[in-house]
């Protein structure tokens, strides 16, 4: 009985040893060069409504991410912010059920930082609608005739 509990605690320490770095809580976007790469790690994550031309991304996940989970998750506790360049004609595929809101001093500076090391592929000229899931914390700043969509979805 000792020896099997002495392997249960040995397996525990080794697990927490490794798991930071087999199950990390951040994903960037910053970590990836290739567009392609970067659109199918955010397709894994996030639930698409269309193809995705573009993406941009901060995912912090508290239970780690999709290929990278070795144990059942715990409390839930999630950040995601990402930029998606699609085809316009998808955009009401990503705002339904979601509701159309005026916004006065939104602070978007998020946008700006997920987007920052390649600011040329997210050059925007009209003015972003915003919409709101009522009763959940999501936010989307929509670029319509770009097709660019910024969406955050927290639960901290």
């Amino acid at each position: 009985m000792k020896k099997l509990f002495q392997i249960i605690i040995s397996i525990g320490i080794l697990n927490g040893c490794t798991s930071s770095d087999s199950n990390p809580t951040k994903l960037d976007s910053n970590d990836y060069k290739s567009r392609v790469e970067r659109v199918e790690l955010l397709k894994k994550e996030i639930k698409s409504f269309s193809d995705i031309r573009d993406a941009e991304f901060e995912l912090f996940n508290v239970n780690g991410f999709v290929n990278q989970r070795i144990s059942v998750p715990g409390a839930s506790s999630w950040d995601y912010k990402f930029a998606i360049r699609i085809d316009t004609i998808n955009i009401s595929k990503w705002t339904s059920g979601m509701q159309a809101i005026e916004l006065i001093n939104y602070d978007d500076n998020w946008t700006k930082e997920i987007i920052r090391h390649r600011k040329q592929n997210w050059i925007t000229y009209s003015k972003p609608e915003y919409f709101i899931r009522k009763g959940e914390n999501v936010t989307m700043l929509v670029f319509k005739k770009e097709g660019i969509i910024f969406k955050r979805v927290t639960n901290l």
